[in-house]
């Protein structure tokens, strides 16, 4: 008998309640007892209705009795347009990549003592999580990003930031931080940006449409309806 199968189910549900969705859904794949446990906890209805609503309904798996292990299935075919940390829903046709969750490094403290670490301007995370923008831009804020070496603290022209950031121009307000009528500073510029588009990752994917995204969260909810 494998340790973890010692464990009483009640332990891992409070180990297991203290997880994102994605390390959940790693967990689920370790042995049959585990993914028993992981698909019966709460987080997933409630990740559910928070996503498409109280009144929504979830059409049940064939020969998955337990309703609970059919919204864990439904929730990591939809896990491309949802977040993991507000369970907020991205409806298809945002136009914009950066406007989806994207995956976003986080810090997962193994004590409450623990502090955030860089080495040397590169970010050190225990995981990645799907963030939406609104939770990206708030993450950015409460713990910030080391800034690439090469973004200089120098004024540049302005249509030279445009050229190297072609997002500058959407990134509202930025205007206001340029220094006469061509000349802002980059660093400044950089840090603006990045809160504007939900971190580093927000800004690579401007350009990015979700059409690649929207076909396959449908094609994944589609495989799901089909299994009746």
């Amino acid at each position: 008998m494998s340790s973890i199968n010692r464990v009483p189910n009640e332990v891992w549900e409070g180990i297991l309640s203290r997880l994102y969705p994605s390390q959940l859904s790693r967990m689920s794949m370790v042995n049959k007892n585990l993914n028993v446990i992981v698909s019966s906890l709460e987080v997933w209805p409630r990740m559910f209705h928070a996503a498409y609503g109280l009144e929504a309904q979830l059409r049940p798996l064939m020969c998955i009795p337990k309703a609970k292990s059919s919204y864990m299935i439904f929730m990591c075919a939809s896990s491309l347009h949802v977040c993991e940390k507000c369970f907020g829903l991205t409806g298809y046709n945002a136009h914009k990549l950066y406007w989806l969750p994207l995956p976003i490094p986080v810090l997962l403290p193994r004590r409450s003592t623990d502090m955030i670490k860089y080495v040397g301007d590169r970010f050190e995370p225990n995981w990645t999580i799907q963030m939406c923008l609104l939770c990206r831009q708030g993450h950015i804020s409460d713990l910030g990003e080391p800034v690439p070496r090469n973004v200089t603290n120098c004024s540049m022209a302005w249509v030279d930031l445009c050229d190297k950031y072609p997002c500058a121009n959407e990134a509202r307000g930025l205007f206001s931080l340029r220094r006469g009528n061509s000349f802002i500073n980059e660093l400044g510029a950089f840090n603006y940006m990045r809160r504007y588009f939900g971190g580093d990752i927000g800004i690579k994917a401007f350009k990015t449409s979700t059409e690649a995204y929207d076909a396959e969260t449908e094609t994944r909810i589609l495989w799901y309806q089909r299994q009746e």
